[in-house]
This record gives structure tokens, sequence and C-alpha cells, in this order.
């Protein structure tokens, strides 16, 4: 009888977006619930104020800009920071500085509430995934995560889990160990951190240890998001190559690819379009967000090729999502965390195909597994 033909394990490159952490806040399931997200959620059942709502309303507290410049608190905050910039006027200037300071505080005192800053367990469960021996030598290689968060929760996740973090650049830190050269996966922050302080070499700490100061490392909420300088500028040439070297796969979780991300964007078309003339075949793009959210990306998006939205996805029971393709399910069902569900269901196939070898799950994995 001949040989079954042994195929090489995909390699996979992650996209984590805002929702990805809104996916961690909703698995820890404290109360009060918090919106990380920047836009608000209001569905039939709940309302929840986004970061962008509640940072506008906390700047409007003390300041006549909206009434000056004719704008109200429905703003895009994004371009009304990138516009405050551009307009060479003094006050101005200042008011973009206290709205990125105020979403700086936000996003600190969400995560703090949500009690997600010391055990982001689906950023866990995903690299305990991927660190497992039999699953990473024969069905998927992690190459890269590479993120447009500034919350540092990957971070943690790589210390706990891996014991190190690869940055993509060298740091010093007293809360994480770097991972002088070991083959620990790159998480790439391309927007910087709140987590990260200039220095020679650059200072990393964990969030609840940092709060706001004028020498942080990260490219605040706005529409043009420059990566010339140093570190931002080494860590989008690594998620190019990344991308265009050591990408089968590339899963987007969490981010919606909107023309605020045309940086992330114009990313992945290049490296796509790449791929395409080495190896005649750009990689796939599997969009783990609400089936509605994926197919919304993909129509406008589609520049990009071979997306697929979580409902086609074959290694899980995800046809399930066919059924909320023009509307939402239920907010406390598990279908409106899509990157929950996509990891529990994800470990129970490869489980059940024994793509994990025969010893125990990993805590974390058998936790979300069984959940």
């Amino acid at each position: 009888m001949a040989a079954t033909k042994k195929f090489p394990a995909k390699q996979i490159v992650y996209l984590l977006g805002a929702g990805a952490t809104f996916a961690e806040v909703k698995y820890r399931n404290a109360r009060p619930l918090v919106n990380t997200l920047m836009r608000d959620i209001e569905t039939r059942d709940v309302f929840f104020e986004g970061v962008a709502t509640r940072v506008l309303k906390e700047f409007g507290r003390g300041s006549s800009l909206f009434d000056d410049i004719g704008v109200d608190q429905a703003v895009d905050i994004e371009k009304l920071i990138s516009l405050l910039n551009a307009s060479g006027v003094e006050s101005h200037a200042k008011a973009a500085e206290d709205l990125r300071r105020l979403y700086f505080q936000d996003i600190r005192k969400s995560l703090r509430v949500a009690k997600i800053l010391q055990q982001p367990k689906l950023a866990m469960g995903l690299l305990q995934m991927h660190d497992n021996p039999a699953f990473k030598a024969n069905v998927e290689s992690l190459s890269a995560i590479v993120t447009t968060n500034h919350d540092g929760l990957l971070q943690v996740a790589s210390q706990r889990i891996l014991g190190a973090v690869n940055l993509g650049f060298l740091f010093e830190s007293d809360d994480l160990t770097y991972s002088n050269g070991r083959s620990t996966i790159p998480i790439l922050q391309l927007h910087g951190s709140l987590t990260w302080r200039f220095a020679v070499p650059p200072k990393v700490s964990r969030l609840d240890a940092n709060g706001h100061r004028h020498d942080t490392m990260w490219i605040p909420p706005t529409i043009q998001k420059e990566s010339k300088a140093y570190p931002f500028n080494k860590l989008h040439a690594l998620s190019y190559e990344a991308l265009s070297e050591r990408c089968d796969v590339l899963r987007v979780i969490g981010s919606s690819l909107t023309q605020n991300d045309w940086n992330i964007l114009c990313l992945l078309f290049n490296a796509q379009k790449h791929r395409e003339r080495d190896r005649k075949r750009s990689f796939r793009i599997e969009l783990i967000m609400s089936q509605k959210g994926g197919i919304d990306v993909r129509n406008s998006c589609s520049f990009l090729e071979n997306a697929l939205v979580i409902g086609s996805l074959s290694d899980g029971r995800f046809g399930v999502f066919r059924d909320f393709e023009k509307r939402d399910p239920s907010f406390d069902s598990d279908l409106a965390n899509p990157f929950f569900f996509w990891l529990r269901e994800k470990l129970k196939f490869h489980q059940a195909q024994g793509h994990f070898g025969s010893e125990p799950l990993a805590s974390t994995m058998k936790e979300i597994a069984e959940k």
C-alpha cells in the first residue's frame, strides 16, 4: 500500500484588531461589561457606549471646541484628531493632544475594569494551540501575529505561555523577558503600545504599571498612521516580510478594515501581489468576525483576494453563522463572540482529528474547548 502523502504545515499569520480585545472582555464576562471598541454597540437588547463616545463626552465637558469648529460628538474621532493636527492652530493641536490623552486613559481604565490585563485567555489559548509540538510540526506553523492594538495584551499572553516576548526589536523590561534570539513568535504591534517608552533600547512594561506619559511609543488614533520612524518602520517591514514570504493563510480577527486602516489595507494588498508575482498564488484571508461584518469587509475590500467569511470555514462547526448574514445574533450568544467561538470550534476539530498528539490539552486550551 502506498504511503499517505504528507504535506508541510500551513504557514499562518494573524491580524488582530480592537474586536479581539473586546472578545477577551466578553469571554471574561466581567460585570459591568465595558465596551473597548471605538464604536457604540447598539442592538435590540443592549446599548454600550464605545471608546470614542466616552472620550468625546469627557473632552466636551471642558472644551468649547465643538462649537468653535462646527462639529458634534458624533464625529469620527480619528478624523477629528487628524484635522486638528493639520490645522496649524495652536489651540487645535492642544485639543488633539487632550483627545489622545483621554483615549489612553479610557483604554487603560476599561481593561482594568474588565480584569483581563493579567490573563487574556483567548490570546493565551491561541498561543498554546500554536505551541503544541504536533500541531505546529504537522498542521499549522505560526509565522507572526500582527496587531493594530495599543493594549499590550499579546505581550502578556506571550510571556505567560512562551516564557518570553519577541516584539521585533531589542527592548528592556522589568516585567517581560526579551526573547534574545530564541524562536519566540513575533508580536508585531504596528502602531506601538501604551506600554512602550522611548529609550535606547526602548523600555516596555505591563499596561497596569504604565500611566500616560509624553514619551510613550505609539501612533495614536489618526487617519495618517505614519510608520517612517523606528521602530514602526521595522515593524511594518517585518509584517510585510511575514505576509509575503511566510504566509499561506492570514486570519483577520476583530479588525473591520475600514478606510481608517488604509495603511493596513495597503500592506495586505501589496503582500498579496508580491506572492502572486513570486509564487503565482496569494495567501487566503479568513475573516474571523461576524458573518455580516465579514461580508461587509469582503465587499468593501474587493481588491483583496481569496477572502472567506467565517461561515465558509470548514475546520469547525461554522455553518451556523450563515443564518446571520443580514442580522446579528443575540448579544449574549456565543455566536456574538466570533473569536471565542472560532477558537473553541477549532480546538475541538483538531483534537478530534488527533492533531495535538497524545498528550492532554494544555490548561487554557482545555478551558476554552470545554466552555
